[in-house]
């Protein structure tokens, strides 16, 4: 853990300096939520504490003993019927809490032609994320919690397959007598091994810090992340938009300027959560980044927001989350987690 958290002191400017956003990334669907808790805080999870196991996903330094052998089951029906699955185990290993981690993402099947419209057959498009990661409380003060994750992500569509490396390091610092929690974290430095059609597509790196507080005597739980920070302007410049001038003499086109204030919005995801007990929860949570990209200039609706409930059922954990990208286009996505240690052994029948 030492030498990763060494390596990415000694090369995070160059990673900063390097790093690029929307479409010019590879293996993006790292970053989709694949879990119920995840996906209902919009996003705003890293600084979370709790028993549920996808929190090490995004994050390795949330790892609590809470988590000592409880599996977990997900699964979205994404955007445009993408089957997103998810499976995670976590065990206690050695001082720390160690975590297994397996997502896939299924497109589905596609009807192959040629250039002339000919059906050939058919094809199908598969993404995978396999990922173990560690967390321990730092030996020299227990407030802090130190993690890291290595991840293989392999794509598979039709004959062309891509595959990458990436690590995951964190630190964070806990409050348990304030419930205040806060964390640093930088996501997907990594490699691209083998590269579609030999072109070697940059991971999606993001720096993120956030924050969550718990507030006393209150079920009500407050989470903001901040997110890509090794990038001030995130934003992204729609040619289809209505807000564009066009200057009469050259013909040139012109598009109205993103304030910095809007710049630094784009950053910031929101979450809250009523804590009523370990057996109800409401959760909810806002990503402007992804309001602003993904609706409509007229009618923007409940694009961006997400909601989520957590239940506690015979020692299982139920969790059903909401997030809308569109207005009218929603995914929905439901998690069972369960503490295995609680399960009975049959007791032998007497002979």
């Amino acid at each position: 853990m030492r030498r990763i958290l060494t390596y990415l002191v000694l090369w995070c400017p160059a990673l900063i300096s390097h790093a690029q956003l929307g479409g010019s990334q590879g293996f993006s669907f790292v970053n989709i939520e694949p879990t119920a808790y995840l996906a209902g805080l919009g996003g705003s999870t890293m600084a979370t504490y709790g028993k549920d196991v996808s929190l090490a996903y995004f994050n390795p330094a949330m790892h609590t003993k809470d988590m000592h052998n409880r599996a977990l089951l997900s699964y979205n029906n994404y955007i445009a019927d993408i089957n997103n699955g998810y499976a995670a185990y976590a065990r206690k290993v050695g001082k720390g809490i160690a975590s297994g981690h397996i997502i896939f993402n299924e497109y589905g099947t596609f009807i192959e032609t040629d250039v002339t419209g000919k059906v050939l057959g058919e094809f199908r498009a598969n993404d995978y994320i396999f990922q173990v990661s560690y967390g321990q409380v730092h030996p020299k003060d227990d407030r802090f919690t130190i993690g890291g994750s290595f991840k293989f992500m392999y794509s598979d569509y039709e004959k062309y397959i891509a595959t990458a490396f990436a690590v995951d390091a964190a630190v964070a610092y806990h409050d348990p007598e304030n419930k205040f929690y806060a964390s640093a974290l930088i996501r997907n430095v990594g490699y691209n091994a083998i590269p579609y059609n030999n072109v070697r597509s940059p991971l999606p790196l993001d720096a993120q810090i956030g924050i969550s507080k718990k507030l006393a005597h209150n079920p009500l739980k407050f989470t903001l992340v901040a997110h890509n920070l090794q990038r001030f302007d995130i934003s992204y410049v729609n040619t289809n938009t209505r807000n564009k001038n066009i200057d009469l003499t050259t013909g040139q086109v012109t598009y109205d300027k993103i304030s910095f204030g809007e710049k630094m919005m784009r950053h910031f995801n929101f979450g809250a959560e009523l804590v009523f007990s370990d057996n109800f929860q409401l959760r909810g949570g806002y990503s402007h980044l992804r309001r602003k990209e993904l609706a409509p200039e007229n009618t923007k609706g409940a694009a961006g927001f997400s909601w989520g409930v957590g239940i506690g059922i015979k020692k299982f954990t139920l969790d059903y989350a909401m997030v809308v990208y569109f207005p009218g286009i929603t995914t929905s996505c439901f998690t069972v987690g369960k503490n295995l240690s609680e399960l009975k052994r049959a007791k032998p029948e007497n002979q």
